[in-house]
């Protein structure tokens, strides 16, 4: 299978962090193909290195978060990969701590990322256990998965609601699934006549982040789109409390981390550090 490193950056002068970020990426990653994905008036040739290439989009979905969760709920971001199996995105707000790329394509899934507690919580609380796989920053992408999703056709407004907030039911997992069928059958029903659209127009109603709908919504629609539970997604990234995390993946470092700098820069720092010595 064939993967590609993509690296979402808007400004051309990184901070250190984030210049570690890209240095652990280029170390254990420098064998697979990598894409910086940038905006059309960036100078991405002040950062790109050798065989590195880039992916122009409008300024506008780098503008903010809600530009950014755009580009990476469109078609148009998933056909400049469609030569590639996988995509594997790393923003500089990640550390790749050795080359499991192919371990973790071969599994098989449509999407995995970085596990979740509950509700996204910027920290553990007494007694939380791990929630949902899981965030976008470090992630894994069946590209053809995804493009699929976007293409499928539903009726107008039967899954974000058109003129309402959209609301995710995100406690039981497992009462979610085929939810999608069942709305769908009521809504035409009602709307015989309702024209249609497809998931991709939809998601312009989703006011969420774009990793909790691959992660959370996007099976609804496909059972062939697989995501892995929280468990399972351990092994490949830590965000939150990593040290706790390190514990319950049996004081095993995973494949690479999110948010490195914000959840306990301490440990990680700790981590490099050996990694370096024993170099």
């Amino acid at each position: 299978m064939k993967g590609c490193i993509v690296i979402p950056v808007y400004r051309e002068d990184l901070s250190p962090e984030e210049r570690l970020s890209l240095d652990s990426v280029r170390k254990h990653l420098s064998g697979h193909e990598t894409r910086f994905v940038c905006p059309e008036s960036f100078r991405v040739e002040e950062i790109a290195r050798g065989a590195e290439r880039w992916e122009r989009f409008p300024d506008h979905y780098f503008a903010g978060l809600d530009g950014y969760n755009s580009l990476l709920k469109s078609t148009a971001f998933y056909q400049r990969f469609v030569s590639h199996d996988y995509i594997l995105i790393c923003q500089l707000d990640c550390l790749v701590l050795r080359d499991e790329l192919q371990h973790w394509m071969s599994k098989g899934f449509a999407y995995i990322g970085a596990p979740w507690f509950p509700w996204h919580q910027s920290e553990r609380k007494p007694g939380d256990e791990l929630w949902r796989c899981g965030n976008g920053g470090f992630s894994l992408r069946n590209v053809k998965a995804h493009l699929k999703i976007l293409q499928i056709v539903v009726p107008k407004g039967s899954i974000y609601p058109l003129g309402r907030e959209a609301k995710l039911k995100t406690k039981n997992a497992a009462r979610e699934r085929g939810s999608y069928k069942i709305r769908k059958l009521w809504y035409r029903v009602l709307h015989p006549l309702s024209v249609t659209e497809t998931v991709e127009e939809s998601l312009r109603r989703f006011p969420f982040y774009e990793d909790s709908f691959w992660s959370i919504e996007a099976p609804k629609f496909d059972k062939s789109f697989r995501v892995p539970t929280a468990v399972e997604a351990l092994p490949f990234a830590f965000e939150v409390d990593p040290r706790w995390c390190y514990e319950k993946n049996k004081r095993k470092l995973p494949f690479g981390c999110h948010a490195w700098a914000k959840y306990d820069k301490e440990f990680w720092m700790e981590v490099l550090n050996k990694a370096a010595n024993a170099a």
